[in-house]
């Protein structure tokens, strides 16, 4: 119930007046009854008293302990000193006839149609604090205020969004602080073993039915931590965490929490629009980056300030690219929506991780990728190499979150290399772009490889792209009868040639990794000889090798079925 709707109660049903409104608006938790005890009045509730006499001292206590109001059961009307005192505190003064029954007064919270009376009311007030900017921050405001308990508003890819009484960034203490330093995540409830959840449906009882709220609870991080998720059915629009560990929820509680599910659902809502809508111009941002059709630097500069990055001073670029997305997708069979919403998310995530690291950076959806741009300018005196490293933090992290958010789907990332001058962001893309490339051919799914770290593959990956012949004919001449014969027999002598290669041409440590005699190894590399030409003991034909490995790897051409157990 909040404060203008026990105001009507008072004054519509038992005869009273009110002098001075306090704030309509303000959450009611009950009626107290003056006591001789200290402990007489709680936060939230209103000061009910039949004192002859009232004095501006009274008043004053009142607000102290967070009373929204006093009721006073007395015939006549206050002193002008006293109803100043109350609107210079903001209370609300109401005075209802001293022969009405207490009971009566009471009943207004303990009956059923109290309840309705507090689901009218906690509609209304959450109701009225929608329609701006900050609207999910003053309804996790006002939700917590209304249940008298921490909560912490996270949306459907993790992000927490809001947090009250204390705000986000005040969170080196309470709810949001245990939230943040344990990853725990109700959009990634697979983190939590089953036997330390539970979920059960909260009742409360108005005269026309019953309102219901599911809660589900988690032991973690050494206590019991609590959420409901916001909407109704399918997909949840977010998660309302609270702390519980004080009183557990009654029925005042639950419809106060049954409308913050449903408002905050049409709130995060109009978010997610919103974030689609600054997604769709980030994405032709950045097609437009690539392409090169945004005319001027001076223009280009200019959208991307208006995207909040200021790239003056150059960029690095990074792409997270989806492993295998068809196959991804062929298995799972996602209709489009679906596959839209995946997209999304994922673009939500790099953004979240990338915030933890960077302040200066801008993040675009771009088909299956999503590109980021790190700008310079968050660390003054920074190198290069100082932004490239903080950049593979940066990959590490988003592929553990990825892989915390959608278990069966991983990433690979491509990362260039800084430039100064924003006329040259395409090259830089470009450079992340071959780096993803190199990267997945090499190492596979989930791999993080950086332009400058591709050495000589650049330059192979370059002649593959612009002559593939001239590849596949150096391939045929090197490792092309080696990789056939291995697929032929089952023999290792690619593998044994690799690692003899990566042991500086050592014999002796090349049969150790491979846990064979160094005879043995001296036959495999014997053939290798015979099968190309090339003496592994020269150095000249060592590179010749050495290359042919690396245009191997490029061409995606291994043995087949390789065995362990034979050598022909």
């Amino acid at each position: 119930m909040i404060l203008g709707d026990l105001t009507q109660a008072l004054t519509s049903e038992f005869g009273g007046r009110c002098l001075t409104p306090g704030d309509p608006q303000r959450p009611v938790q009950g009626l107290a009854v003056e006591e001789p005890a200290d402990a007489w009045i709680e936060k939230g509730e209103v000061a009910l008293t039949r004192r002859e006499t009232l004095d501006a001292a009274f008043l004053t206590v009142l607000h102290e302990r967070g009373a929204p109001a006093l009721v006073w059961r007395n015939g006549g009307g206050a002193p002008d000193e006293i109803l100043k005192r109350a609107r210079e505190l903001g209370l609300g003064f109401l005075v209802v006839p001293p022969d009405v029954p207490l009971r009566q007064l009471l009943s207004i919270f303990s009956t059923n149609d109290g309840l309705l009376l507090r689901s009218h009311g906690a509609g209304r007030a959450l109701l009225e604090s929608t329609g701006s900017d900050s609207s999910i921050g003053v309804l996790t405001a006002r939700t917590s205020e209304m249940i008298g308990r921490p909560v912490v508003v996270e949306d459907p890819v993790g992000r927490l969004l809001a947090s009250a009484p204390k705000p986000l960034e005040d969170t080196y203490e309470g709810l949001a602080a245990i939230l943040e330093e344990h990853g725990l995540r109700a959009s990634k409830s697979s983190s939590i073993d089953e036997t330390r959840r539970e979920r059960r449906d909260r009742y409360a009882r108005l005269p026309d039915g019953y309102l219901s709220v599911p809660v589900e609870r988690w032991r973690a991080a050494g206590q019991e931590l609590f959420w409901t998720p916001i909407g109704g059915t399918g997909t949840p629009a977010g998660y309302l965490w609270m702390d519980l560990e004080d009183k557990p929820l009654g029925p005042e509680d639950i419809v106060s929490l049954y409308w913050a599910r449903q408002i905050l659902e049409t709130e995060l809502g109009k978010e997610r629009v919103r974030l689609e809508t600054e997604l769709g111009i980030r994405g032709d941002f950045v097609d437009d980056l690539v392409n090169e059709r945004y005319g001027s630097v001076e223009l280009l500069l200019q959208r991307a300030g208006y995207l909040g990055a200021d790239l003056s001073a150059g960029a690095l670029v990074l792409i997270v690219d989806i492993d295998d997305f068809a196959r991804y997708l062929e298995r799972r069979k996602l209709k489009e929506p679906a596959i839209q919403e995946l997209k999304r998310r994922l673009a939500d995530a790099v953004g979240m991780q990338a915030r933890q690291l960077f302040s200066n950076f801008l993040v675009g959806p771009r088909s299956d990728n999503v590109i980021l741009f790190v700008g310079s300018g968050d660390s003054p005196g920074e190198t290069p190499d100082e932004l490239s490293e903080r950049a593979l933090a940066l990959a590490e992290r988003i592929q553990r979150y990825v892989k915390g958010l959608l278990p069966d789907l991983t990433v690979s990332i491509g990362i260039g290399r800084y430039t100064p001058n924003p006329a040259v962001l395409p090259d830089a893309y470009s450079e992340a772009e071959v780096a993803l490339e190199i990267g997945h051919r090499i190492n596979g799914p989930s791999s993080v490889s950086t332009f400058a770290g591709t050495g000589t593959y650049k330059l192979l990956f370059r002649v593959l792209q612009e002559d593939p012949d001239e590849l596949e004919s150096f391939y045929a001449e090197t490792l092309g009868p080696v990789v056939a014969y291995d697929s032929r027999y089952g023999t290792e002598l690619v593998h044994s040639l690799v690692t003899y290669l990566r042991n500086d041409a050592s014999t002796v440590r090349t049969a150790s990794d491979l846990f064979a005699h160094r005879h043995t190894i001296r036959y495999r590399l014997d053939r290798v000889s015979e099968l190309t030409g090339l003496d592994v003991d020269k150095s000249e034909d060592r590179e010749r090798l050495t290359l042919g490995i690396k245009v191997m790897q490029l061409l995606g051409r291994v043995p087949e079925q390789p065995s362990r157990f034979s050598d022909r």
